[in-house]
């Protein structure tokens, strides 16, 4: 007769087998368990990194970085502030002036969006850009106040 040692066992390795061969999902390098979440399409386009990277752009554009500060992770805001030391106030004003006469309009902008990926705290959104072949990819985090541009990590 298997005892409750033996009966553990058996299912710790029918488990471990179940999980090697994708039957199960793995919570490791999930953030804690968190399932990896990848979104295309419409599904993308209408998501809450959407909207903030949207929001983002603009207020970067229209404003400048202490309008876009709001949408931004703090480290965000101080990778921006450490751009602006490296290229000074008539670099940021260039860049402003070359991106604002690109801009699409909002509806347009968003429809170029084709990927968000979300593991846990963190997400990573891919869009077309202006430069054929060429990706704009932006990451965020999850903040108390919601999801906010951060500093792209992969």
């Amino acid at each position: 007769m298997p005892t409750m040692l033996d009966r553990r066992r058996l299912v710790a390795a029918l488990l471990a087998a179940a999980m090697s061969a994708g039957l199960l999902p793995s919570a490791r390098g999930q953030g804690g368990g968190a399932a990896k979440q990848t979104l295309t399409g419409a599904a993308a386009q209408k998501s809450p990194q959407a909207d903030v990277l949207l929001a983002y752009e603009n207020a970067l554009l229209d404003s400048g970085l202490e309008a876009a500060a709001k949408y931004a992770a703090p480290s965000k805001v101080k990778e921006n502030q450490e751009m602006m030391k490296a290229f000074g106030p008539e670099g940021f004003k260039q860049m402003q002036a070359t991106r604002k006469a690109e801009r699409l309009p909002e509806a347009q902008r968003r429809k170029q969006i084709v990927k968000v990926e979300v593991s846990g705290d963190y997400a990573y959104l891919e869009a077309e850009s202006s430069r054929k072949g060429v990706l704009d990819v932006a990451g965020f985090e999850k903040t108390a106040e919601g999801w906010k541009v951060a500093p792209v990590r992969r």
